[in-house]
């Protein structure tokens, strides 16, 4: 895993041009601590700070096969197959890394070889003899890849702080992108919270000729593939077992040591015991405890590191860690967050670095394609209501959404429960599925904004803009399977996966692999029977059944919860804001960035003056996680840090002038 730069424009001036692209890749090195190198040309120039994970000695980047160039930022796990294929066609190799196997297969199968690849990448190509750039990016976009238009230049980056770098530039929010963000926890599509700043959306590739875009093409998509035929339980169970087994497999590939997250929950239960299945030896294990027992799930870990018998690491995480750690963490983000989870995963990647490792499995992913998450739960709920308006089933469906929260199972509460879900059912049908409410529950954000903005949420508006990113066969799928789509294009994509996997892990040079995700597995599993994913109200039924003899039954039999940290309690004690927050949060810093009316969040952190009630709730908790963190995202983009690589660990100096 690594960080890569492109800058496409005509520059005369080589120094200049080695100097730009160098600066670009000292603000992201902390992606590839271990070499760097560039390739420089008049219209061109590609850099890379490179993680060195596979082919050790002869991996480095950028990579010239004949008049191709590639910066690449990821892994591609089946390229040992891809490799033995173009080796029949005759094709031969120099290199043991599948940057070349990615080179090789573009240069035989041009955009088609997208494809063919199983893995997380972010991909640049300079082609000498046409004078044209393509840029691609993995299925589900695990991997980024920025754009942006400065100075009659086109400039790419793995994250956004390196258009920090550049002279005469200073990212500015999109105050109207940024409330969608609020929204949607995430922008769609091609958009960003930032002006001027565009993502190559997953699943795509773009070419580039004489300074302009020629061509964006989608060369994957959810639900493309036909549903599979109906198959028995057994069959089932066995397909599910077999794919995610080599999700685990492929993902292993690596000529540095690989470990795993384990959280206490059964996705990344199931991917450690299958990689102790796999590998057959004592590997490493990493997990979160929280002295906040509220969040602590360590009784749970302890028991899948004594049936695996790993070489287990615990870090204990208290509310003065988040605080003192959430700066830096937001300067990795790039952006705003709603929850501080992201700590926590910050600085787990840094012990996973001091423990010599690379590499880890997580779980991530298993919510969005087994229906996990309490969205597909509401959505269930909401269809039924709508279908059988005097069921008698009404009560117990509320009380079996969130088991984990006592008022949701409290009768007394029922009649509020009922009339909030029953305001929803209008929308059941519509092409916002259950962001419908997420979106209900964030627009709240809209009173702290400065109302110089004259921010509004119009319904209309962000169906017809999330209506651009739909499938043409979007109609015919379930809502569920809709749902799926838009956990997957906004909360998976923009958010988790930046927030809390690729942000987090890379931060210490760390890089995370996802089985779950792995394609061939997403594909399956949207076309099942829904019954294998959400049975009844039990959620990710088909991984619980399949795994039911192999994972502790403490956690098959545990309430499902999602991973979470302590927010407000971390930032406000004994009814007064921390140093760090008091800083980001004062009066003075909150006028001069403008985005927010003070006098509105100083109504809000008053309520807390005399400490912060027990059953505090989740808006509360966002409110504060997301105004402070936009604070602090907004600093670093006034305040860029100004890093210098190391002449020493320069690898690779392409030129082409």
């Amino acid at each position: 895993m690594c960080g890569i730069a492109g800058i496409y424009g005509v520059d005369a001036c080589k120094e200049s041009r080695r100097s730009e692209i160098q600066n670009m890749i000292a603000s992201i090195q902390h992606r590839g601590p271990d070499a760097w190198g560039y390739y420089l040309s008049p219209e061109i120039a590609l850099g890379h700070a490179r993680l060195s994970i596979v082919d050790l000695t002869t991996g480095d980047q950028p990579l010239m096969s004949e008049n191709l160039i590639i910066s690449f930022n990821g892994e591609v796990y089946n390229y040992i197959e891809i490799r033995k294929d173009l080796e029949k066609k005759g094709i031969q190799f120099v290199t043991t890394s599948d940057t070349e196997v990615i080179l090789k297969a573009f240069a035989y199968y041009g955009e088609n070889c997208f494809k063919r690849f199983n893995g997380q990448f972010a991909i640049l190509i300079w082609d000498k003899q046409k004078q044209e750039l393509i840029i691609a990016r993995d299925r589900f976009g695990i991997r980024p890849l920025y754009i942006l238009e400065h100075r009659q230049k086109i400039y790419f980056s793995s994250e956004l702080k390196a258009f920090d770098s550049l002279n005469d530039y200073s990212r500015e929010f999109d105050v109207e992108r940024l409330f969608e963000h609020c929204l949607l926890w995430n922008t769609y599509g091609d958009h960003t919270i930032y002006q001027r700043i565009k993502s190559l959306p997953g699943g795509s590739f773009a070419r580039y000729k004489d300074g302009v875009k020629l061509t964006e093409q989608k060369y994957y998509e959810l639900g493309e593939k036909p549903h599979a035929a109906q198959r028995s339980s057994k069959d089932i169970e066995e397909e599910f077992q077999y794919l995610l087994h080599d999700a685990v497999s492929l993902r292993l590939r690596s000529d540095v040591p690989v470990g795993a997250y384990l959280s206490g929950g059964i996705d990344s239960s199931v991917i450690t015991h299958l990689v102790n299945k796999t590998t057959l030896q004592q590997f490493k294990t990493f997990s979160i405890a929280f002295d906040d027992k509220e969040f602590d799930e360590s009784t749970y870990q302890d028991d899948m590191v004594k049936q695996i018998n790993s070489d287990h690491y615990s870090l204990r995480i208290n509310h003065q860690n988040i605080d003192e750690h959430f700066p830096e963490a937001i300067y990795h983000t790039d952006r705003p967050v709603f929850r501080t989870a992201a700590v926590p995963l910050y600085l787990l990647s840094e012990k996973v670095r001091e423990c010599d490792l690379k590499v880890v499995l997580t779980g991530e992913g298993a919510d969005e394609v087994l229906w996990g998450y309490d969205s597909f739960k509401e959505v269930k709920l909401l269809d039924f209501w709508s279908k059988y308006p005097e069921s008698d089933w009404r009560p117990q469906l509320i009380k079996k959404l969130y088991p984990h929260l006592n008022h949701f199972s409290d009768e007394r509460q029922y009649g509020m429960m009922k009339m909030y879900y029953e305001g929803f059912l209008g929308k059941v049908n519509n092409k916002l599925a259950s962001t419908n409410i997420r979106i209900n529950n964030n627009k709240i954000i809209k009173n702290y904004f400065n109302r110089d903005y004259q921010l509004k949420y119009d319904e209309k508006y962000m169906i017809d803009n999330i209506s651009s990113i739909l499938p043409s066969n979007y109609d015919s799928w379930s809502l569920l399977q809709q749902n799926q789509f838009l956990e997957i294009k906004t909360l998976l994509a923009g958010y988790l996966l930046s927030s809390q996997g690729d942000r987090m892990s890379l931060a210490h040079g760390v890089e995370g692999r996802y089985p779950f995700l792995d394609h061939r597995l997403v594909d399956y599993l949207f076309g099942i029977n829904e019954k294998f994913k959400l049975n009844g109200f039990s959620q990710k039924y088909l991984l619980t059944k399949s795994f039911k003899n192999q994972i502790p039954s403490s956690i098959l039999n545990r309430p499902k919860r999602p991973y979470m940290s302590p927010d407000l309690r971390s930032f406000i004690v004994n009814g007064k804001l921390t140093e760090n927050s008091a800083f980001f949060l004062s009066k003075e810093m909150i006028n001069d960035y403008g985005l927010f009316d003070y006098r509105f969040l100083k109504r809000f952190l008053d309520k807390f003056q005399d400490g912060i009630p027990a059953n505090i709730g989740y808006r509360d908790n966002m409110v504060i996680t997301f105004i402070l963190s936009t604070q602090i995202a907004n600093y670093w983009a006034k305040n860029p840090r100004v890093k210098v690589l190391a002449e020493e660990d320069l690898k690779v100096c392409l030129d082409d002038y």
